[in-house]
């Protein structure tokens, strides 16, 4: 099976990275153990454009699931980084501050934005979509997206 579930619309490949889990905002949590990556879906960064500041919260900060957690901005929009799962921020991607591109060029890689501890994943995953089930939410977005062009 391949690492990625793919659509394409018009010019535009979007790709959802099997294996995460994807809050209904467009945020991935990459789950190992009691820590999970967080991320924007390839769909956000996509239609949000070019990442061009990235505003993070600190480490140490306790965030709750769809709490605003920083705020990205881009050539298109500004929208806030909402926390697929609740916990501890343990980790800002150092990487991001110099490179903030990292989210548009590998969203699902060098492009993470927090690494949290989390704090009872069992009550999060009620509210996130595994890779097929937002495949089919990020679908009916893009056909969305589409109207308004």
């Amino acid at each position: 099976m391949s690492e990625f579930l793919e659509t394409t619309h018009d010019k535009f490949v979007f790709q959802v990275k099997v294996g995460y889990f994807y809050s209904r905002d467009d945020f991935w949590a990459n789950v190992e153990g009691n820590v999970a990556l967080i991320g924007v879906s390839d769909f956000l960064q996509k239609t949000k454009g070019d990442v061009a500041f990235l505003e993070t919260v600190e480490t140490g900060m306790e965030v709750k699931q769809s709490q605003e957690i920083g705020k990205i901005e881009t050539i298109k929009a500004t929208f806030g980084i909402l926390s697929p799962v609740s916990g501890k921020v343990i980790e800002v991607n150092p990487e991001l501050e110099a490179s903030s591109y990292l989210i548009n060029e590998d969203p699902y890689g060098a492009g993470w934005i927090y690494r949290i501890e989390l704090a009872d994943f069992e009550s999060d995953k009620k509210e996130l979509l595994q890779a097929e089930g937002y495949m089919e939410l990020m679908k009916v977005k893009i056909a969305e997206e589409m109207t308004k062009k």
